[in-house]
């Protein structure tokens, strides 16, 4: 799965998958903002000339964050998100205590096995979080 950094060229496609998944709502503005800030690992996947996937995260060490993921429904249970994660993750160091947080909706099973699959852990959540009233469980690795 050739994972490789999200460029502004990538955004057209970054916006059309968003838009297709109906789960965020980030406009252009946000993902360049994204992509022009030191921390943040912006990253997509092609497969065989495909837009696959999108992730971003913020590297901050010991607090690091998973913003989003997603992977277009045509590649979806191929192994692109774990991948994503299995790259975002390996630059941190859990040796020196680097943490990586995330939230997602109570409902989304399908991503809250992901996580757990590759360590993440609840410790919390917010009721009520997103707009359509939906609790956000909070989940650490």
């Amino acid at each position: 799965m050739p994972i490789r950094p999200m460029t502004e060229a990538d955004l057209p496609h970054v916006l059309a998958l968003q838009s297709a998944l109906s789960f965020q709502s980030w406009n252009e503005k946000q993902f360049l903002s994204e992509l022009q800030a030191s921390y943040a690992l912006c990253l997509v996947d092609e497969e065989n000339g495909a837009f696959a996937g999108y992730a971003i995260f913020h590297l901050m060490d010991a607090d690091s964050e998973l913003l989003t993921i997603a992977t277009a429904p045509e590649f979806q249970r191929k192994g692109i998100a774990s991948a994503f994660l299995r790259y975002g993750l390996g630059k941190l160091n859990r040796d020196k205590g680097d943490q990586c947080f995330l939230e997602v909706r109570e409902g989304n099973t399908c991503a809250r096995k992901l996580y757990e699959k590759h360590g993440f852990q609840a410790y919390n959540k917010r009721e009520h979080y997103y707009d359509d009233g939906e609790t956000a469980i909070l989940y650490k690795w």
